[in-house]
């Protein structure tokens, strides 16, 4: 069992042993960025802070005499360049990106479910956390905001056109069997972070960790990857609940419970009560307010593992 603090620990010693790419062994420095590689947009995290601390640990491995060697076709410190192979609308507000690396036929994608890349298209640069990946490919949700030049930049792109990101990034990393159960909380595109995730549990025919995920939307025609969700709530270990604001005909989904309320301090507090603070791990993904407020609860709650993908 792990402790939010362990967690963080563990992922501090881990993290930076599997971003560097197979091209590169640790007997090589690795690449200093440009000027031009960074965006000027106050990336967090910026591209020079990564580098740096890749330097101290191939300054480690050095002394060390390590030969430990990674195949991720991502790098943190320099943008990789994708095509647009399938672009899909799903809605109004949401939209699914994947892109195609062609260049290296030697290397693949890694990531830890949960992790974000930055996305880099002309002079703008945003995180996002893939939901989907495999050798060469990376797909991603969307959320297309109305304001939001970026997404709408994304929303407008064809296929073909070009894409750049750089990564991984991002602490969490889940053991297998860790907790005995899983609370997730989010709303709108935090469900992005918790896809990955759940996938990946159910994927283990060794897991035996139960999920409760917890979802807010304005309706429930604004959820986004609905039929996948159905899918993964047929399995014996997820349950769902969506929580809408705005009534509409559609009420009911197969195994998805959908509740006419916001996610608020009541409701999310009589959820945490029922569970042991020992052998539940609660995460949290939403906008900063959202975030906050949940940590708040939780910690009142008594509940001290607990991660917030920021």
């Amino acid at each position: 069992m792990f402790t939010n603090k362990e967690l963080r620990t563990l992922i501090n010693l881990k993290i930076l042993d599997m971003i560097m790419d197979d091209k590169e062994s640790l007997s090589d420095r690795p690449p200093t960025p440009t000027e031009e590689d960074c965006c000027g947009n106050s990336c967090n995290p910026c591209i020079f802070d990564i580098h740096k601390k890749l330097i101290d640990q191939w300054d480690d491995n050095k002394k060390s005499n390590s030969k430990i060697k990674s195949k991720n076709l991502l790098v943190p410190t320099l943008y990789k360049t994708f095509k647009v192979i399938k672009i899909n609308e799903i809605n109004d507000d949401y939209l699914t990106i994947i892109l195609h690396y062609e260049d290296d036929s030697h290397s693949c994608i890694f990531l830890n479910p949960g992790q974000h890349v930055i996305i880099n298209l002309l002079t703008w640069s945003k995180p996002f956390t893939p939901i989907t990946w495999n050798n060469n490919n990376i797909e991603f949700l969307v959320r297309v905001y109305p304001n939001s030049t970026f997404t709408n930049k994304l929303k407008n792109l064809q296929v073909g056109d070009q894409v750049k990101i750089r990564g991984p990034y991002g602490e969490f990393l889940y053991f297998q069997n860790s907790f005995k159960k899983i609370i997730m909380y989010c709303i709108g595109s935090g469900i992005a972070a918790f896809y990955p995730i759940i996938q990946s549990i159910v994927n283990n025919d060794l897991e035996e960790t139960r999920i409760k995920l917890f979802a807010g939307f304005r309706s429930v025609c604004q959820i986004p990857l609905k039929q996948r969700l159905q899918l993964l709530a047929d399995y014996w270990n997820v349950e769902f609940t969506i929580h809408v604001t705005e009534v509409e005909e559609i009420t009911t989904i197969h195994n998805i419970q959908i509740k006419k309320e916001k996610i608020n301090e009541n409701n999310y507090k009589a959820v945490l009560q029922k569970e042991s603070s020992e052998s539940t791990l609660v995460l949290i993904c939403g906008n900063e307010e959202f975030n906050e407020a949940l940590s708040q609860w939780t910690q009142e709650c008594n509940h001290i593992n607990y991660y917030v993908f920021k």
